[in-house]
């Protein structure tokens, strides 16, 4: 059997980390706060501004659901911050940034977000 070499562990140890990272209370409410800041903006589009404002306005309240799942949700998993960490800082890859990525990318990505986590009502026990 072939062992990892170096590189290859020093990745791994380094995807684990910044996974752990995401998952701190802190992180899960920064994140919160930058999906409300990108459903919240409905002003003018600017030179300096890279966030889509349309589509951002057109899918604002799944934005908003994802933030309310980021902060209100104990047991959330690596991957799927991680996901919403992308949507959010990859200018390249992400559709709320890059205009040539079709839109119906930005809602599938948030629809297969909100699928796999739904907030449970609480009980009233």
């Amino acid at each position: 059997m072939i062992t990892p070499g170096p590189l290859a562990r020093w990745r791994a140890r380094a995807a684990e980390r910044h996974g752990r990272r995401l998952l701190t209370d802190r992180a899960r409410r920064r994140l919160a706060s930058s999906l409300r800041r990108a459903a919240g903006r409905v002003s003018a589009p600017s030179r300096h501004t890279a966030l889509l404002q349309d589509r951002a306005a057109a899918v604002r309240d799944e934005l908003l659901e994802l933030a309310l799942i980021l902060e209100h949700s104990g047991d959330l998993d690596a991957s799927w911050v991680s996901a919403v960490h992308k949507l959010l800082t990859d200018g390249c890859a992400s559709p709320l940034y890059n205009s040539e990525i079709h839109i119906s990318e930005l809602r599938a990505t948030l629809y297969y977000l909100r699928r796999a986590h739904r907030l449970e009502p609480a009980s009233l026990d």
